[in-house]
């Protein structure tokens, strides 16, 4: 009976399992009742049985409430067709099981009643410890709900209002005083307003992004694709990012296309992009790798800065996770890189971090199934993927 009930993997099935086991061995018919919404309902039958009369709702709620035996042959409500036992742990009763047959006189022999004891028991343990770790996997949620709710509003006050502060602060200088600024100042302040417009512009489409990640509307348009045109695609809308440091490419022409959403890869790269140029210092050098191995087509993206912390390794792709970082380091809104992992994941691929084994620094590898028969096109007819600086 107790490998028949571990190998149960829900409590419905854990409850038919029971019943099914308590009728096979007492030749019973049996109904297993649980508390729900205060009061007690059927759960599970054998054979199936979901209805009861009234005088049976009865002794079985009785039951349940005084702990004690109700219904038929028992000296509380004998008029019920069940007899209802309460399921006991040591502490209360956690649910009824209710017995009938067909047969006049006692539904139990002492040989029965005291196998039923030992069967009722261990359901009852079984039955209670499910519920635990049930409430405990609710409160998990709850508490992530929470911090995550946590999270989304302390990143929307941080992250809207430090691009806003300096949109606000430029535009006000530009108004109030542009006719005596200098016309190099005057193209640094209009420079701060795009520049922290994108910034805004690319925090909402995060946000975006992650709703539908989150959503499971996320749905890739697959085609075949170059890697290296996807990676030239990612590097050129990052410059401004990526323009106070060195470049490094190593993109094979013989690497095999790959069928991906195209708007979805280039954004988990330049979410990528984006990351290493915010904790590499300017000057350093981001290298964009790629290779082949064992089906697989993967692709690396390597900087210099001073890599990820060993506590931060397991949640940082997280969502609103952010690296503990130095003041240097302008913040991240700790969605990029759960949104590459979302994207990635998307279309059938993954995502690893890890720091790198030759120096100080990060490295982000992309893993992408190699499809089974990608259109023969000529590689040679694509540009390559040169150094940048």
């Amino acid at each position: 009976f107790s490998k028949k009930l571990a190998g149960a993997g829900t409590l419905d099935d854990f409850l038919w399992a029971t019943a099914f086991q308590i009728a096979s061995m007492l030749k019973l018919r049996v109904v297993l009742l649980l508390p729900e919404d205060g009061t007690i309902t059927v759960k599970a039958g054998y054979p199936p049985d979901d209805t009861l009369a009234e005088a049976d709702i009865a002794a079985a709620r009785w039951a349940w409430e005084h702990n004690r035996a109700a219904g038929r042959g028992a000296d509380t409500l004998p008029g019920a067709k069940r007899l209802y036992l309460p399921l006991r742990t040591g502490r209360t009763a956690i649910g009824v099981v209710g017995l009938d047959n067909d047969k006049q006189g006692p539904l139990l022999t002492p040989e029965q009643q005291r196998l039923l004891d030992a069967l009722a028991d261990q359901a009852a343990v079984a039955i209670e410890r499910i519920q635990l770790v049930a409430d405990v996997d609710r409160a998990k949620l709850a508490a992530e709900a929470d911090r995550l709710r946590s999270a989304l509003l302390t990143s929307i006050s941080h992250d809207l209002k430090t691009p806003l502060a300096a949109i606000m602060g430029a535009a006000g200088t530009l108004r109030d005083f542009s006719a005596a600024l200098p016309e190099p100042d005057r193209a640094e302040l209009l420079s701060t307003v795009l520049d922290e417009s994108e910034r805004l512009n690319r925090f909402i489409a995060n946000l975006l992004d992650m709703t539908k990640i989150e959503s499971g509307a996320m749905e890739p348009n697959y085609a075949f694709h170059y890697v290296g045109d996807i990676v030239g695609s990612a590097l050129q809308r990052a410059r401004k990012i990526i323009g106070e440091h060195k470049i490094e490419t190593d993109i094979p022409r013989d690497l095999p296309m790959l069928k991906v959403d195209p708007v979805l890869f280039e954004q988990a790269l330049f979410n990528l992009l984006d990351n290493a140029a915010k904790y590499a210092p300017a000057g350093s050098t981001i290298r964009v790798q790629g290779w082949t191995d064992n089906g697989s087509v993967l692709l690396q993206i390597m900087d210099e800065g001073p890599g990820i912390p060993p506590g931060d390794l397991e949640r940082i792709f997280d969502t609103f996770y952010r690296v503990r970082k130095r003041d240097q380091i302008r913040a991240g809104t700790g969605l990029g890189l759960s949104i590459c992992r979302g994207f990635i994941e998307a279309m059938g691929g993954t995502i690893t971090a890890a720091n790198r084994t030759d120096g100080s620094g990060a490295v982000f590898t992309i893993k992408m199934p190699k499809p089974a028969n990608p259109p023969n096109f000529d590689a040679s007819n694509t540009d390559d993927v040169g150094d940048l600086a």
